[in-house]
């Protein structure tokens, strides 16, 4: 437990992915300003935060709340160099005007699941554990889980399932979810149990974990409002990064990869604000996928917006 009887699992803390790719890419002046867009338990802040010489200092944010508070107890002792702010990186003109900035030196936005939010339970984001099917661990969105199932046509699940799910059977997996919502869909294990019912004549050929994963991450996009807040910070990002500045980008889900490979596109070049700071996007080694299979998707992008700093 954290003080004030916070959650923490017995298993260590979210391990920060490409790491040192990231550094690489973002820490292009020590003494900067930059923003952990994607805070959550502080697991990249704590090394950008070591590499900072003053007056270099790092805004940390995140939409978590419960998150954002093991981050703040992690990185206590690191004094004036770093401050908090609880939302969501499509609205970073908020923290620019709360901190009196004109502009970051550099952005890093980790669009992956920070491990401590899925293995809470009270977060109920994960199908390995029967608790209230909710997802909302950001204060500010409308709905949760359970009212996204409850409230949505069938089509739309599909649509949603297919899209963020990368799911073939889609359809299938709607129709059933709305089956069973007739009776309720309250819990995590109340959506399992609904899904798994595919083929009433052969148990055995039920959904399988990746399925389960893809169709638990499908909703969470939709609850978080993930994608418009995605195209909110790449629309953004030129007016909230000085000239010079970086924008690192970690992906993980291919409707995540396929955006910003067309904001890329329209973007870098010569008639875009950026410039590509790399051909194509890096993946992690071998050894860091061996060490951390979370790591096994990841994709890094790295822009730099035009301009020399000091303009």
């Amino acid at each position: 437990m954290l003080s004030g009887g916070i959650y923490r699992p017995l298993a260590d803390l979210h391990v920060p992915v490409m790491v040192g790719e990231v550094l690489e890419f973002l820490l292009h002046d020590a003494t900067g300003v930059y923003c952990d867009a994607t805070t959550g338990t502080g697991g990249h802040s704590k090394e950008i935060l070591e590499r900072l010489a003053s007056p270099g200092r790092l805004i940390c944010l995140d939409q978590d709340p419960v998150a954002l508070e093991v981050a703040r107890e992690r990185l206590e002792n690191t004094g004036d160099q770093v401050r908090f702010h609880r939302g969501s990186f499509s609205r970073l003109d908020l923290v620019l005007r709360s901190e009196g900035l004109d502009g970051f030196d550099g952005i890093l936005a980790d669009l992956g699941l920070n491990s401590y939010t899925l293995d809470r339970p009270d977060a109920g984001m994960s199908y390995q554990q029967d608790v209230p099917l909710d997802m909302a661990v950001d204060p500010d969105v409308p709905r949760n889980a359970a009212e996204l199932v409850q409230g949505a046509s069938q089509s739309e699940l599909a649509e949603l399932l297919r899209e963020f799910g990368d799911l073939r059977r889609a359809e299938l997996y709607a129709r059933r979810i709305v089956e069973a919502r007739r009776g309720g869909l309250e819990t995590t294990g109340d959506l399992v149990r609904a899904l798994r019912r595919v083929d009433e004549r052969r148990i055995d050929r039920n959904v399988d974990a990746g399925e389960l994963s893809r169709i638990f991450q499908a909703l969470r996009v939709v609850v978080l409002e993930e994608m418009p807040r995605l195209d909110a910070l790449l629309a953004h990002a030129a007016e909230w990064l000085r000239p010079g500045g970086r924008l690192v980008v970690l992906s993980y889900a291919g409707h995540e990869d396929r955006k910003l490979k067309v904001w890329s596109k329209e973007n870098t070049g010569s008639e875009g604000d950026f410039i590509a700071l790399q051909k194509k996007p890096l993946a992690p080694g071998r050894e860091e996928v061996g060490r951390n299979r979370r790591a096994r998707s990841a994709k890094l992008r790295a822009f730099e917006k035009k301009g020399e700093s000091g303009e």
